[in-house]
């Protein structure tokens, strides 16, 4: 059989399949219409709430992300103007000490009914303890850092716009809050420690001093009958006494630095944006459902096409046009039309 011949052999195969089994083409699109209608429709609507943050680009104040840095490691994304990527506070945001302080955290809002809601968000957002609610966590949340400018976009979803936007503002001050704690513990150890190390230099170079002091007095004649080994001495000492004093100045420096670092409360990220109730809600989409019941609808209609045409001992038309296509949808559409007026 040609070609040509064997195309158009198989388009009046599949043109009367059409015809003949028209009605369960109906029921492959309608059926997925219907169930698309009643499920977006009964189910649970969900609401999208969205901030924006900016970490701040300034290295003095960003003594928290060393030790940041060694809990989360890096992904290994460029830094600027000597501050880290905002990728980092992705990771944070992302972390189960941030994530667990926020379901933790108790509110009290009203929600979209006008009735007063009151817990924690762990019990409001209907998450389980353990990993399983930290995974329902990272699922309807998300943190997503922009490469170009370092804006880190944070969306929120619940079942209701106004626990929405406070889950995302609650998500946004916890991450401020573990920045600042961290910061703070960090300044705070090393003002303790150049404090103790200040306080060991001191004694160091009282002794130094004093060392120096007791030889000139047991060599009352430096420098005019000093022997070269006193000299030698005296210089070593002296050496001795300066290094300490130098030493004694540069962690009183530091101290100072220290100092003034832990009294300062400048926030590690900025808010650019905080959330707001979300007016519209977010879900369920109805073309992702319509689209998925109807690849559904069509997988069962071709397993049934491949059954009753089997089984079918009618004989075939051999030959089938357009025109039978298109007389057949009238009829059926006349026949919908007239079912439809007798229900009025």
């Amino acid at each position: 059989m040609a070609l040509p011949e064997e195309m158009n052999s198989r388009f009046s195969h599949y043109l009367r399949l059409l015809i003949r089994r028209r009605r369960l083409f109906y029921l492959a699109i309608g059926l997925p219409l219907l169930f698309t209608i009643l499920f977006t429709t009964i189910a649970s609507p969900t609401y999208k709430a969205t901030g924006k943050l900016l970490p701040t680009s300034d290295a003095s104040q960003m003594g928290v992300i060393g030790i940041l840095t060694g809990f989360f490691g890096s992904r290994g994304t460029p830094a600027v103007d000597g501050a880290p990527s905002s990728f980092l506070y992705v990771d944070i945001l992302y972390s189960r000490s941030v994530v667990e302080s926020v379901l933790e955290h108790e509110v009290e809002f009203i929600d979209k009914r006008g009735r007063t809601q009151k817990g924690k968000l762990r019990e409001l957002l209907e998450y389980s303890y353990g990993t399983k609610g930290f995974e329902d966590f990272l699922g309807n949340n998300s943190a997503k850092s922009n490469f170009e400018n370092g804006v880190i976009t944070l969306t929120s979803i619940a079942k209701d716009p106004n626990l929405a936007a406070i889950l995302l503002n609650t998500w946004i001050e916890k991450l401020d809050e573990f920045n600042r704690s961290v910061r703070i513990t960090q300044a705070s150890e090393n003002l303790k420690y150049l404090e103790q190390r200040l306080e060991d230099s001191k004694e160091e170079l009282d002794i130094a001093r004093d060392s120096l002091v007791e030889f000139l007095e047991a060599n009352r004649g430096y420098p005019r009958a000093a022997t070269p080994r006193v000299e030698a001495e005296v210089r070593r000492l002296t050496a001795k006494r300066e290094m300490k004093e130098q030493v004694y100045q540069l962690l009183m420096q530091e101290q100072e630095v220290a100092a003034l670092n832990k009294q300062k409360t400048t926030p590690v990220v900025s808010v650019l944006d905080s959330a707001s109730p979300p007016t519209e809600k977010d879900g369920p989409k109805r073309i992702p459902v319509f689209l998925v019941s109807l690849i559904f609808a069509f997988v069962v209609l071709l397993l049934s096409l491949s059954i009753l045409e089997a089984n079918d001992p009618t004989p075939q038309t051999p030959v089938v046009s357009w025109n039978e296509l298109i007389s057949a949808l009238r009829a059926d559409g006349r026949a919908l039309a007239n079912v439809l007026r007798r229900k009025r």
